[in-house]
């Protein structure tokens, strides 16, 4: 339990970093990290059908209308899955780490402007 709250706040603490990219300062505009108990129930019972057997790590809140869900799976894979406040799946992104750059692979896509549901690279 209190590795887990440790890699929350090391998570939540490393989305307020800007990004670089290519020694250019990007500028994010980051969705806020949300605590498990402010998730409606039928969004985390949604992701739990979804992705059985898988723990969310950081849970976002898109722009009031979405939560995004950033989790690592068994075979250590990164990802971030978005939800409506109904439960309805959206979205999902596999992080992916390439010469030093990160890039999104989208998968069912429906993008929403507003804030970003995205995660710094872990360990950079």
């Amino acid at each position: 339990m209190k590795k887990a709250l440790i890699l929350v706040a090391v998570s939540a603490s490393l989305l307020f970093f800007a990004c670089k990219k290519e020694g250019k300062e990007k500028a994010e505009n980051h969705c806020p990290v949300v605590a498990a108990s402010l998730v409606p129930q039928i969004v985390k019972d949604s992701f739990a059908v979804r992705y059985p057997a898988t723990s969310v790590i950081t849970w976002f809140n898109k722009d009031s209308v979405a939560f995004c869900a950033y989790f690592i799976t068994a075979s250590n894979v990164e990802k971030l899955a978005r939800f409506a406040n109904d439960g309805n799946f959206i979205k999902e992104e596999i992080e992916t780490h390439q010469e030093g750059q990160h890039e999104d692979s989208t998968i069912n896509s429906h993008n929403v402007g507003g804030c970003e549901c995205d995660t710094e690279k872990m360990g950079d």
